[in-house]
């Protein structure tokens, strides 16, 4: 059913008006004749022009092709929105303006107007009368703006002057400026203090920021859950599909003139130019017009309907139902003034817990979502209500982790080991392995072993749980080296998974793609790796839209495999693109998975030959380390360290090398439990070639030895980095040669991906 529409005061504003009576005297009284400019043009004031001019003129063309004034009919009013590059036609063929009569209104802006006084100055001297254009906001935006005020609908802005829009729209009305990036809590806040009166959100530039002002909305008592009462949502760019959040598009911008006559031209009709005007060049309006001349409306009705005053998409929406053709929806504000209620898309399901104040659901429905901030606060607020809940407090160590807030997470994680037995519960170990990896709780590695293997024991069914566990085996297979063995096991989760869920596109499918790309990437499958990442990517943003965390870890692992594959310029535009999702998304660059984007970006630039930069970026990402993870994390650390060696080393600074890598020599010895580690000996071996640069030969010497014995006995005496230190080895102190550091990235370090939670 379609609801009658409200009676919108269409009457002209007073300058428009004086504008108006002005050209229909000029008009009179230039039969002869006559050439008025109208500087300043506006493209949104054209179609009321048109309008009131029809009514006496009712056979009058509008232009953008100056070479059709050469086929108007003698005595014709023609409007023309010139062109400066049909300057010298207009110059030269201005006796056709004389010879038939021609009473032209050029409708200009004033850039237009320069170019024709410029290069046609015999043309623009016939100009008898100069008018000017007056302000206001396009017509179809204050319909839209009125509707929803009337319904209690909210609405999304593109661009345009939205104070003009509302102070035409609805001159009385109460707007309350709010930042759709302010901290969850404060937006919540200010939304509810607001009081009914009209929300102003602004950087809404993704739905994340528009999801997000969603939840902020029903929290403060907005209504709920199929549109957002009287919110005007602000954005950058145009966001196709908000309708499903309850938001209406109010698009700002007219079709283009010349492109909306070449549409209703191969539809059939003529004055194509002036329907086009008169419909105000609204995409729906036109859009359903050609709709309308397909399916056999007689032109003229069109005219008569498109002539009346009002707003053109209500008034083609009876002609629609009466031929069997469905309008134009989904774009501008159709779908807000023919009272159709916008869809609600069942993927954004927080809401309705959020009113229900289910806030433990509401947190996992955030995770979920890609924003752990809100997940938190929510978290909080179970945990508030229900002290002691070990629902609540998992949740809350879950979107602490996701969030970055490691230190947090460890108190949480120890009340939830204390009070929970883990080989009955399967799911808590699906969401806690990730975390425990990260942080290593004492204990906690061992517990979590225990419980996979006691499950790995008994028989897995085709299930979800059973991907979920062989995910889990595959991580500790990694660990323990055995890269073959976690590539069974992921290849055997992801079958399961695509089975599970009968589709291929499901992101619990891209997450067991990314698990096993890496593992192939680490096997040298550098093509196959970037293959598996790629159709991961496509499925995350297909799913949670481009701002979200696994997206984010999906570009940063794919970047790695530009990397191998010498495409350093396209690893860069995935690091930097996946840093800007994570900055937005966790509000802070305190953030493992900040840390880790640092990382390879600044790999990236060293190769590049960026050092200035490249060492920029490895010294923040130490300090962010060192900040939230301490010696929780020391292997990340130990690479940060490495890998500034180089940097520094490459600049000549050796004594910023040697202090970096003597710092990072003893903590990759805790990591390996050992100092007779490949690993160990590679970072050795370096040592002691920057040592012996700096001439302390005795212990560069002994150091490099030292490397070279472990290496043989741990990689054999064939292996490439065990002969290149063999080579380089000095004999004496006498014989020192240059050395060349090496580096080495284990399988545990290249695998490691905190950010992208197990899911």
């Amino acid at each position: 059913m379609v609801l009658p529409p409200s009676a919108p005061d269409d009457a002209p504003a007073p300058a428009d008006r004086a504008l108006h009576e002005r050209l229909r005297l000029i008009l009179r009284l230039g039969e002869a004749g006559v050439l008025v400019l109208i500087d300043q043009a506006r493209p949104e004031r054209l179609g009321s022009l048109v309008r009131a001019l029809a009514v006496s003129e009712p056979d009058l063309f509008v232009h953008t092709d100056a070479t059709q004034l050469a086929r108007a009919p003698k005595g014709a009013v023609v409007v023309l929105v010139p062109d400066a590059a049909q300057a010298g036609w207009l110059n030269v063929e201005r006796p056709i303006l004389a010879e038939r009569a021609l009473r032209v209104i050029l409708f200009s802006d004033a850039a237009t107007s320069t170019a024709l006084a410029r290069k046609a100055p015999d043309f623009f001297h016939w100009i008898s009368h100069r008018l000017e254009c007056p302000r206001g906001p396009w017509p179809p935006v204050i319909w839209g703006i009125r509707a929803a005020d009337e319904r209690g609908w909210g609405m999304f802005w593109q661009e345009g002057d939205l104070d003009e829009a509302f102070a035409a729209a609805l001159p009385a009305s109460t707007r309350v400026r709010v930042s759709a990036t302010a901290p969850y809590p404060a937006l919540v806040e200010a939304i509810r203090a607001a009081d009914g009166a009209w929300i102003e959100a602004c950087e809404v530039d993704s739905f994340f920021e528009l999801r997000r002002l969603r939840w902020a909305l029903v929290e403060a008592g907005r209504r709920e859950p199929l549109v957002t009462e009287r919110v005007v949502a602000r954005g950058r760019a145009a966001m196709s599909g908000t309708g499903s959040m309850g938001l209406l598009e109010v698009d700002s911008r007219p079709m283009p003139l010349a492109q909306a006559i070449r549409e209703l031209e191969a539809a059939g009709a003529e004055g194509a130019g002036r329907l086009a005007a008169l419909l105000d060049f609204e995409c729906d309006a036109v859009t359903t017009a050609v709709r309308l001349l397909e399916a056999g409306l007689p032109q003229a009705r069109l005219d008569d309907v498109a002539r009346a005053a009002g707003d053109p998409v209500q008034r083609l929406w009876p002609l629609c139902s009466a031929h069997g053709i469905s309008p134009v929806r989904g774009v501008g504000t159709s779908l807000l003034r023919i009272n159709i209620a916008p869809r609600r898309d069942l993927r954004f399901s927080c809401e309705q817990l959020i009113a229900e104040r289910r806030w433990i659901g509401a947190a996992r429905g955030a995770i979920a979502d890609g924003d752990p901030i809100v997940a938190v606060h929510w978290a909080q607020r179970a945990l508030a209500e229900e002290r002691g809940n070990m629902d609540a407090a998992r949740t809350l160590g879950v979107a602490l982790a996701d969030g970055g807030q490691l230190g947090r997470v460890r108190e949480i994680l120890r009340e939830v080991f204390a009070e929970s037995e883990l080989k009955e519960h399967a799911e808590l170990v699906d969401e806690l392995v990730g975390v425990i990896q990260s942080i290593d709780l004492s204990g906690a590695r061992k517990q979590l072993e225990e419980a996979l293997t006691l499950v790995d024991d008994h028989d897995v069914e085709p299930s979800l749980e059973g991907a979920n566990v062989l995910r889990e085996l595959a991580q500790l297979q990694i660990a323990a080296g055995n890269l073959t063995g976690a590539r069974t096991k992921l290849e055997e989760a992801s079958s399961l998974l695509t089975r599970t869920h009968g589709t291929e596109e499901h992101p619990r499918v891209a997450a067991s793609l990314r698990d096993l790309a890496r593992v192939l990437f680490a096997q040298g499958e550098v093509p196959r790796a970037r293959e598996l990442l790629e159709q991961a990517l496509r499925i995350e943003t297909k799913v949670h839209g481009d701002w979200h965390p696994r997206v984010a870890a999906s570009l940063r692992e794919l970047a790695r495999t530009l990397f191998a594959q010498s495409d350093s310029r396209g690893a860069r535009e995935l690091l930097e693109r996946a840093l800007q999702i994570q900055l937005r998304v966790y509000g802070t660059g305190e953030h493992p998975g900040v840390a880790d984007s640092l990382h390879h970006l600044a790999r990236v630039l060293f190769a590049q030959g960026e050092l200035p930069y490249a060492r920029q970026l490895l010294e923040q990402e130490l300090s962010i380390r060192t900040k939230i993870e301490g010696a929780n994390a020391p292997e990340d650390i130990s690479a940060s360290l490495e890998s500034l060696s180089m940097v520094l080393l490459s600049q000549g600074n050796l004594g910023g090398a040697r202090e970096a890598l003597e710092r990072a020599l003893p903590i990759l010895e805790r990591v390996h439990g050992t100092a007779g580690h490949p690993e160990v000996a590679v970072m050795e071996g370096n040592l002691g070639a920057v040592l012996l640069a700096l001439g302390e030969t005795e212990r560069g010497i002994a150091l490099r030895r030292r490397a070279h014995e472990t290496l043989r006995s741990q990689l054999g005496p064939d292996h490439p980095l065990t002969r290149d230190i063999g080579r380089s080895l000095p004999r004496s102190a006498s014989q020192t040669e240059a050395a060349e550091p090496h580096a080495i990235e284990t399988t545990e370090r290249m695998l490691r991906a905190r950010d992208a939670p197990s899911s």
